[in-house]
């Protein structure tokens, strides 16, 4: 049973952290991790599936705290350095204790240990672990973490993002290691609970994906359609585009050019976005899109 009072807090600190007025319903799908009830999170894009990641955690830790018995851990798996880091700057920023680590993470020995190991044992506070699949299975990774009792004591949740990407990504192109996601959920303490979320996963995909984490086909699933989220056409939202394949994607853009408004500069307002772009053009394009110059940005899915 859950205390009514503690997830009535925890609605109160999720909403005054992250800036909302309440929650949705699906963003309440953490207390199923509560509960023990490993779920599936499947939300548009833009549908506030991150504030679901961090209920378990809230419900047991509040910023600030730093009882003994408090101290929990969620681990969060995903594929996109990019939205890991900013992911991680986010929740540092808003006085969560965060940190990513991925193949850009300089010194990454150092890092292991200065921002795990140290911090399990007392030295710092870390809530919140964002790691890509590379690292999260190497031995690095497990040699220092998931090898400590102090980590295994205290973690209570993990979060798959981008789940869609274990059955149809996780191949020689593209992260060939997020196939091997359930070699992590074996390392990890027996019936710790797992959340997934995606917002491109169809059936059929979800079903290979339970079968290769090892979930039972009935664990939780809560789904929510794109109609739920009214839009108005009355001017061009800014809007993300996802397609299957590089060609395409750029092949939208030039549709998209083509029939822009006569009021739009068509050329800033559209730009795809897949692997084959250099870093530095990626993080332009991720500033065009958070300063809101970009409209449009068709990207493949992965």
């Amino acid at each position: 049973m859950l205390d009514p009072e503690r997830l009535k807090r925890t609605a109160e600190t999720l909403c005054n952290i992250f800036g909302v007025e309440s929650l949705h319903p699906h963003q309440e799908a953490g207390q199923n991790i509560l509960k023990g009830i490993s779920t599936f999170l499947d939300v548009p894009t833009g549908g506030g599936k991150t504030l679901a990641f961090w209920c378990a955690l809230f419900y047991h830790w509040q910023p600030g705290n730093v009882d003994e018995e408090c101290r929990k851990i969620v681990l969060v798996v995903g594929p996109l350095v990019a939205l890991l880091e900013a992911q991680a700057k986010s929740l540092n920023d808003k006085c969560v204790p965060a940190v990513a680590i991925t193949g850009n993470s300089p010194d990454i020995e150092q890092l292991l240990t200065r921002c795990w190991f140290n911090i399990l044992n007392r030295r710092l506070r870390l809530r919140v672990g964002l790691v890509g699949p590379e690292m999260v299975l190497s031995t690095q990774f497990h040699e220092k973490v998931l090898n400590q009792e102090s980590f295994t004591r205290n973690i209570i949740c993990l979060v798959i993002g981008e789940l869609h990407c274990i059955w149809e990504w996780g191949n020689d192109k593209f992260h060939p290691e997020y196939r091997q996601i359930v070699q992590l959920a074996a390392r990890l303490p027996t019936g710790l609970p797992i959340l997934g979320a995606s917002a491109t996963a169809p059936y059929h995909v979800l079903n290979n994906i339970l079968e290769n984490l090892g979930l039972p086909e009935d664990c939780a699933r809560v789904q929510v359609s794109n109609e739920k989220f009214n839009v108005s056409l009355a001017d061009f939202l800014q809007t993300l585009i996802y397609a299957n394949g590089r060609q395409l994607v750029e092949k939208i853009q030039d549709f998209l050019r083509d029939h822009a408004s006569e009021c739009m500069d068509a050329k800033k307002a559209f730009e795809f976005y897949h692997r084959d772009i250099d870093e530095e053009q990626k993080k332009k394009i991720q500033d065009r899109i958070n300063s809101g110059e970009l409209r449009g940005t068709p990207a493949t899915d992965a």
